[in-house]
């Protein structure tokens, strides 16, 4: 059976492809003989008539000549000046019979007939062909075809005759006949006929067309004339191609072409392909069954050994085959028996082993979970290692290499029985530990980090290795490996930043609220849609007692969920460093403002707050310079406040961009001071011009003396360093006054104003100017 299946289906396929590739080709050929033919038919009409009508050109200009020949002879002139009808008709009698002319007159200058000579029943008015006499006036001369009395079509031209003035005309006629036709048929390879046409009736004057053609040709036009289509003519079982030229007013000329003789060489070609196309299947077939047959039996000893193999008898040996094609796939078929075993488990090993470290990989890690009894607890706990991007970079991938290796022949050395560790990935691993209580747990946590801090030492070099672990209890901090696993990722992070070794999910930080991760998403959306509003808070110069400045403060306002202070989304965006493109937008919106209250004569000083990401960002002192140019601020009246956490990050990136906005003639200010580690050795090196004290000592500086006594020491620090200070947090005017008197240079806060919205600020302050602080 599987000799036959196989032979049918080669020889089916192999034939059912040519019988394809035959038909497409005698398709493609009859479609583009069919394309050929047309072209072919529309270059020969098309060449046809510009030669016909080219001949009829040149027609025209002999009889021109041979009638001004006629014209200009001296004895005809006198006959002619003189009336002498005799002499007239005996010229144009031997005119007419020299060139063939069967029409000769002569017409005086009003267009009467002087004398004339034409076949008998073809005599014209007294006063012929008063259209071509109205041209010939005209233009000097004039031709035209011209139905006489008789019937028949004459080619008529007229020139005039003059001794020396113009005296008369001389008319000269050609017939158009059958054998007219005939001869222009002879040179433009196209049948003519001639035809005068009404609505209902169509008279053939002439045609080069013999016998019952000739006959059908007015029955057969008269239908497509009358519709005006350029369907095929059909004259008795031919098909012509016409197309219709006007001869002159009152006849036409027909030019058809045949189909049959264009497309007789064609079909012959056809022929002949039909003829090689049925032949060429024929031999195919007879080929393809011979070749399927010695296709077929090799294969089918080799489908015998593959049901062997299939069974696992890798023992009987292939039958030896012809060395061709066949004969090598039944030698890979035996390499195949040989190695297959070999094969399975090189593929299990891959599936389920790491290859640098030789741990599980985290298929197995998974699998190993998913084994677990649902009934019985369980610790899956993540550990990272610290610095290894460090150490990849410094000494390269190699070296990496080398130490994840290491790491793992000692996390295999050191795994207690029952538990089992895996690689998940790059620097992070996995232990599953079955039926551990938070005791062992945490006994293992600690070996565990006490014996990845031994040194490796890896070609010469020593490496310190340290790491963090994060551990969720099964099924205390989830019951999916999903949740357990993100759970222990979270404490392995918390433990990494409390620099405390290890964590437990319980005690970590818990996935971020839903509500803060849409906030997330939507933030680029509200850039887009300018949801963002910018507050301003009024400074007063407690000195002065006038408003000199404000901060500026940035708010969202929801389209769901209300006006948004900084806390409940600036946070997020420091930390996907979308504050990066808040940050410009801030910044432009502010220096646009201050530029357009500078035009209503407000000159306020106004405070931008700067994160830690902006300070470190290397293009903002070129936008800082390029905002103050484009609108023309001065920069000393922007006032870029940096805290001491931004300052803290990477201080001397931080102090090379405030030492550049300073040289711009920025003002720095220090913000929130007091409430992180900044050392005083950063107010004596940093180009600050003011300190902002945080509104957490100013709020108490009544109650506390520790307080006050802070906010007192820090504003005398400050004036000892050419500082002003700022004390942000002010909301009682005993705040206020206790700040005035201790010599504090600006305030802000409740007790001043709420932040309010730009558009609100300049009426606030002529009421301010009104009415002072009154509580």
């Amino acid at each position: 059976m599987l000799i036959r299946s196989l032979q049918h289906r080669i020889a089916v396929l192999f034939v059912g492809l040519l019988v394809l590739v035959m038909a497409l080709i005698l398709v493609l050929v009859s479609r583009s003989n069919e394309h050929t033919i047309a072209a072919e038919m529309e270059q020969g009409l098309s060449t046809g008539a510009h030669v016909f009508t080219r001949l009829i050109e040149q027609n025209q200009r002999q009889l021109e000549i041979t009638a001004t020949v006629l014209s200009a002879d001296f004895g005809f002139r006198e006959a002619v000046a003189t009336q002498d009808r005799p002499t007239i008709r005996s010229v144009l009698s031997n005119h007419g019979l020299r060139i063939g002319a069967q029409v000769m007159m002569v017409i005086d200058s009003g267009g009467r007939l002087i004398a004339s000579v034409q076949p008998s029943g073809s005599a014209p008015d007294a006063s012929p062909f008063p259209d071509m006499l109205a041209i010939a006036g005209a233009q000097g001369k004039s031709s035209d075809f011209k139905q006489l009395k008789d019937g028949r079509l004459y080619q008529i031209v007229l020139v005039p005759i003059s001794a020396p003035k113009f005296i008369a005309w001389v008319a000269m006629g050609f017939p158009v006949d059958d054998r007219w036709a005939r001869d222009l048929s002879e040179i433009t390879g196209l049948s003519i006929s001639v035809i005068h046409h009404d609505h209902d009736s169509i008279a053939l004057l002439a045609s080069s067309l013999d016998g019952s053609q000739r006959k059908a040709v007015p029955t057969g036009l008269l239908p497509l004339l009358r519709e005006n289509t350029s369907e095929i003519l059909s004259l008795d079982g031919e098909h012509y191609q016409i197309r219709q030229i006007p001869l002159g007013h009152e006849a036409s000329v027909i030019l058809q072409r045949s189909l049959e003789k264009a497309e007789a060489p064609f079909r012959a070609m056809q022929t002949a392909l039909w003829t090689i196309v049925l032949g060429g299947i024929a031999m195919f077939v007879v080929g393809s069954i011979i070749f399927a047959r010695r296709i077929a039996r090799p294969v089918n000893h080799l489908a015998e050994v593959a049901r062997r193999i299939q069974d696992g008898d890798y023992t009987h040996p292939i039958p030896r085959l012809p060395p061709d094609e066949i004969g090598q796939l039944a030698l890979s078929f035996d390499h195949m028996r040989e190695g297959i075993a070999a094969r399975e488990d090189k593929i299990l090993k891959l599936a389920y082993e790491d290859s640098l470290t030789g741990l599980p990989n985290r298929t197995f890690f998974l699998e190993a979970f998913e084994r677990h009894p649902k009934n019985e607890p369980a610790t899956i706990a993540i550990f990272n290692l610290e610095r290894f991007g460090m150490i990849n970079n410094a000494l390269g991938h190699p070296i990496g290499d080398q130490l994840l290796h290491e790491v793992g022949v000692r996390l295999a050395h050191f795994t207690p029985g029952g538990a089992l560790a895996a690689r998940l990935w790059v620097d992070e691993f996995a232990f599953l530990l079955e039926g551990a209580d938070e005791a062992v747990v945490k006994s293992f946590a600690e070996a565990l980090l006490d014996t990845m801090r031994a040194p490796i030492l890896l070609e010469g070099q020593r490496l310190d290795v340290d790491g963090s672990l994060g551990i969720a209890l099964y099924p205390k901090d989830g019951r999916d490996i999903t949740t357990l696993m993100r759970r222990a990722e979270l404490a392995m992070y918390s433990a990494k930043r409390r620099h405390a070794g290890f964590a437990f999910a319980a005690d970590a930080d818990s996935d971020p609220p839903h509500e803060q991760l849409s906030l997330l998403g939507e933030m680029r959306e509200a850039l887009i849609r300018q949801e963002f509003v910018v507050y301003y808070q009024p400074k007063l110069n407690l000195i002065s007692g006038k408003i000199i400045g404000a901060e500026a403060l940035l708010r969202w306002q929801h389209p769901g969920r209300g006006l948004l202070a900084p806390q409940d989304f600036i946070p997020f965006a420091e930390k996907t460093g979308f504050i990066r493109e808040i940050t410009p937008w801030l910044l432009e919106s502010v220096v646009t403002q201050a530029e357009r209250w500078r035009g209503d004569g407000y000159l306020l000083a106004l405070s931008i707050n700067i994160s830690a990401i902006d300070l470190l960002n290397p293009d903002l002192v070129d936008q800082m310079r390029r905002l103050v140019a484009l609108r023309k601020v001065p920069a000393g009246e922007l006032y870029l406040e940096i805290t001491e956490s931004a300052l803290m990050a990477e201080p001397e990136l931080a102090l090379a961009h405030l030492a550049e906005l300073e040289a711009l003639g920025f003002k720095l200010s220090i913000d929130d001071y007091g409430s992180g580690q900044a050392s005083l050795a950063y107010l004596k090196t940093l180009p600050v011009h003011e300190l902002k004290i945080d509104q957490t000592f100013i709020r108490s500086v009544i109650n506390s003396p520790k307080d006050s006594a802070i906010v007192r020491s820090t504003i005398v620090l400050c004036h000892e360093l050419g500082l002003s200070v700022v004390a942000e947090g002010a909301e009682t005017l005993d705040i206020l006054d206790w700040l005035r008197k201790n010599d504090c240079d600006l305030v802000q806060g409740y007790a001043i104003a709420r932040p309010m919205p730009a558009g609100e600020i300049p009426a606030w302050i002529e009421a301010f100017k009104r009415k002072g602080i009154t509580g």
